[in-house]
């Protein structure tokens, strides 16, 4: 239940599978401003797990938080026009960011307005589920 809806979160993990993922740092206020959240991709990756990722992230955004996720890309590229070039390292307007990085290692990092999740394979679908659980108070930070 969020707020006085129902909500049904689509997720491939359970809580108890990704509680072992911290999420570390801490997030600005300003990332809660606004109806638009940039969900920062890097437009060279072509993996089906971080297509997954991004997919459960989008929807959850748009479904069950209620605001709306804007493609956006870490860096120029053809597939990017008309995109927002936005990402951790590269916000200077402290827009809300979520990036999703490719990465051997497993985390969530709280960056000023920015959420970064890395991860491989299914470790970046589980950061993504364990954010989100967060969000709707199935879980503690």
């Amino acid at each position: 239940l969020l707020g006085n809806r129902l909500v049904k979160i689509p997720l491939h993990f359970g809580p108890k599978e990704v509680e072992e993922i911290e999420i570390n740092g801490n997030l600005d206020p300003l990332f809660n401003l606004g109806d638009t959240v940039h969900v920062a991709i890097d437009p060279t990756v072509r993996d089906k797990y971080y297509t997954l990722a991004l997919s459960e992230l989008s929807f959850n955004i748009a479904k069950g938080l209620d605001r709306i996720p804007e493609g956006s890309c870490t860096e120029e590229n053809w597939a990017c026009d008309n995109r927002t070039i936005v990402s951790c390292e590269n916000n200077p307007q402290n827009k809300p960011v979520i990036e999703l990085n490719l990465d051997e290692e497993t985390s969530i990092e709280l960056i000023g307005s920015c959420i970064k999740i890395s991860g491989s394979e299914y470790g970046i679908v589980k950061a993504v589920n364990r954010l989100l659980y967060q969000w709707y108070d199935v879980m503690d930070q």
